[in-house]
Formats: structure tokens, C-alpha cells, sequence
């Protein structure tokens, strides 16, 4: 055997591993009636992506902007548990609002470009992680908020899945090879058609039409392509292969959220229209 193959079949069994060690105890959280457990857990995991974020995009010696981004995200996760979607603008507001005392306060310790580009990387954390980390308590706060969850689970694993399997199989023209040279545009349909057929298929726990969970379906297969690819092109933009080692050497937390943080939004939407209109 090869020392190309014998890495993708460490890669491989790593993927396992993490999901067979860290996949109980959050769908456990999901399934639990106690919602503060689903708190915590999501305050956990969204603060050591935070940790990620900060070390490789502020640099680890910045304790203060690490503080102030996890208090921040406290703030936007707080106002989602506590008070829904009027919560989490609130807390939004809360966390940028620190960033802008961040800034009258480094304004003498830091030149304008410096400050300028710490405060764009704050502000671009909190509404890209603060803000889609928390639609997971809104989803869970919905009617049937944990089969919603079991779902946007299921068919992200499923698109991830079948663009690793059908891509590597086919091969075939690249889908972007500037940010991620190994995903291939047979990798995309393979992945979408398998997000579609496995959200098809949770029809038989969600009552929901098989053709709104097709195009909610096609949507997050394409959807969460775009939510792997703009991680990728961030960790392209700071020349970073993997957001840490947390994940025993395989990534870290952010590396595998880029596509749920993307598609629990359509999948909160759908299940906040669905419950509007019953």
C-alpha cells in the first residue's frame, strides 16, 4: 500500500473516531428535555472555535481580543437562550460594541491599518461565529427542535459524505482550486443529491412535504459547499492548513462546523415558517 493511500485511510479512520467520540454527548444534548444541557454544550464548542479563530487570526499573544470575543459571544449566545431571535440581535449589537471600546481604548497603543484590521477580524468573527453558532438554540428552541437538529445533522454528514466519496471516485473538473484544490464539481453534485435523498428520507420523522425537505435539501448542499469554502478561503488568506490539532490532529472544531454554521439557517427558517403556520 502507498503512502498516499495509507494517509487517506488515517484521514478516514480519524473522521470515525471523532464522530464515534464526540457525537453522543451532543446528540444527547439535543435529545434532552433540560435545554440549559444544549447550552452549555453549544457555549463550549462555540468557544474553543472562538479560540481557533482568535489564535490564528489575532495572533496568540492577544489575550485582551480573546477576552473581549468570548465575552462577546457569551452576550449573542445569552440573549438566544434567554430571549430568541430579539436576544440574539441584541447580543450582537453587544459584542460589536465591545469591539468599538477595543478600539477608543488601543487607538495610542496601535496604528490605524493594525487596529483597522484587528477590528475588521472581530467584527467578521462575530457575525460569521457568534451569530450562526447561536440559530443552533434558536433551532432547538422550535417546535420539534430536536428532530430539526437530528436532521440539519444528518443531511450535512450526508453532503459531506457523498462530495468525499463521489469527488475522490470521479474526480473530474475542480470546483475552486485556488481555495480548495481537492474538491472537484462532481464532488458538489455528489453531495448535493445526497443531501436531497437523505432529507427526503427524515420525512418519516418530520411532517413536512417531501418537496419542501428536496429543496431544503438541494439548498443546504449547496449551501454548506459554500460555508467549506469560505473557511477554506480564510485559512488560505492567513496560509493555515487546519484551524488547530484539537480534534486529535485532524482539525479542530471550526474545520468541522464550516457547513453546519452555513446550513442550520435555512434549516431554522423552514422549521420557524413551519411552526408560524400551524
Amino acid at each position: 500500500m502507498g503512502t498516499d493511500d495509507s494517509k487517506r485511510m488515517s484521514s478516514h479512520a480519524s473522521r470515525w473516531l471523532v464522530a464515534i467520540v464526540l457525537l453522543p454527548p451532543v446528540i444527547y444534548s439535543m435529545f434532552a428535555d433540560n435545554y440549559l444541557l444544549f447550552f452549555a454544550v453549544i457555549l463550549i464548542v462555540g468557544g474553543l472555535t472562538w479560540w481557533e479563530f482568535c489564535n490564528n487570526l489575532f495572533g496568540s499573544e492577544r489575550w485582551g481580543l480573546l477576552t473581549l470575543s468570548l465575552t462577546g459571544w457569551l452576550a449573542v449566545a445569552s440573549g438566544s437562550y434567554f430571549y430568541g431571535p430579539v436576544g440574539q440581535s441584541i447580543g450582537l449589537v453587544v459584542a460589536l460594541g465591545l469591539g468599538a471600546g477595543y478600539t477608543m481604548w488601543a487607538l495610542e497603543r496601535e496604528t490605524g491599518p493594525v487596529l483597522l484590521n484587528l477590528l475588521g477580524r472581530y467584527a467578521l468573527g462575530h457575525l460569521y461565529l457568534s451569530f450562526l453558532m447561536s440559530f443552533f438554540l434558536l433551532l432547538k428552541k422550535t417546535g420539534s427542535g430536536s428532530m430539526w437538529l437530528i436532521y440539519l445533522l444528518l443531511v450535512t454528514i450526508a453532503a459531506d459524505t457523498g462530495a468525499y466519496y463521489v469527488g475522490r471516485k470521479v474526480g473530474g473538473p475542480k470546483l475552486w482550486t485556488k481555495i480548495s484544490p481537492n474538491k472537484t464539481m462532481s464532488g458538489l453534485a455528489g453531495g448535493t443529491v445526497a443531501a436531497m435523498l437523505v432529507s427526503c428520507a427524515c420525512n418519516f420523522f418530520l411532517s413536512t412535504s417531501l418537496l419542501t425537505l428536496a429543496i431544503l435539501g438541494l439548498i443546504m448542499g449547496l449551501w454548506g459547499a459554500a460555508g467549506d469554502l469560505f473557511e477554506s478561503a480564510v485559512k488560505r488568506a492567513i496560509d493555515i492548513k487546519d484551524s488547530s490539532n484539537l480534534l486529535m490532529g485532524h482539525g479542530g472544531f471550526w474545520d468541522r462546523l464550516d457547513s453546519l454554521l452555513y446550513n442550520v439557517v435555512p434549516v431554522y427558517v423552514v422549521a420557524d415558517l413551519i411552526i408560524n403556520a400551524q
